[in-house]
């Protein structure tokens, strides 16, 4: 599964690319962030889907505190 976010509040590109690192460390996980459109995009085995972004979710806010994911629904 794919699911597109916007990532309000990013500090940085410099922030943007230490956080595309750090989601890509988590386990079942292959993420983007794209700062100049204030996106970040999350592909993860549906099954895990939902437990996985609450480690995404955790992981972001370490990096990027006052950052915030909100899912884009289309």
């Amino acid at each position: 599964m794919t699911k597109m976010y916007e990532a309000e509040d990013l500090c940085c590109g410099v922030c943007a690319q230490r956080l595309e690192v750090a989601l890509n460390k988590i386990p079942d996980v292959e993420a983007k962030v794209f700062f100049a459109l204030g996106k970040v995009k999350i592909t993860a085995p549906d099954e895990k889907f939902d437990e996985i972004f609450k480690e995404v979710k955790r992981v972001a806010k370490i990096i990027e505190p006052d950052a915030k994911l909100k899912e884009i629904r289309s």
